[in-house]
């Protein structure tokens, strides 16, 4: 028998073996190229959604801008309201101390109608009881 035909067995099933690794690099290689190619189209995507946040964000910062201006003229319009009152809230508590202390006065007066009518009236119920 010749030797020679299981030499080359040996050699085929070498290269066999190394042509099916280079298909399975080669076949990994174009799977990265595609996740490659879609990563790619992600960013593209999330890069053009950056563009549009920042414009909606420009926009959003312009139309806080421009509440700015009534905000502050609304301020201004309150402030001069609260200078043109505070005279008249001064004088009305004023007045309503003036009352209060009113008040209070003619309560002691009262207590004090109410003490002498106890007083009289035991007067005039012991001079009842004398004349009886």
């Amino acid at each position: 028998m010749n030797e020679e035909p299981t030499k080359d067995l040996a050699t085929r099933a070498f290269q066999k073996r190394m042509l099916d690794e280079f298909a399975a690099v080669r076949a990994e290689i174009s799977a990265i190229s595609t996740e490659q190619t879609a990563m790619r189209s992600d960013i593209t995507e999330i890069r053009s959604e950056i563009v549009e946040i920042r414009t909606q964000q420009a926009a959003m910062a312009k139309n806080i801008g421009s509440l700015d201006h009534p905000l502050t003229s609304l301020d201004e319009r309150v402030d001069a309201r609260l200078n043109e009152t505070r005279p008249i809230w001064e004088a009305v508590q004023e007045q309503l101390q003036r009352i209060s202390e009113k008040f209070d006065i003619l309560l002691h007066e009262f207590y004090e109608v109410r003490t002498e009518m106890r007083i009289h009236g035991r007067r005039i119920a012991e001079l009842e009881r004398r004349a009886l």
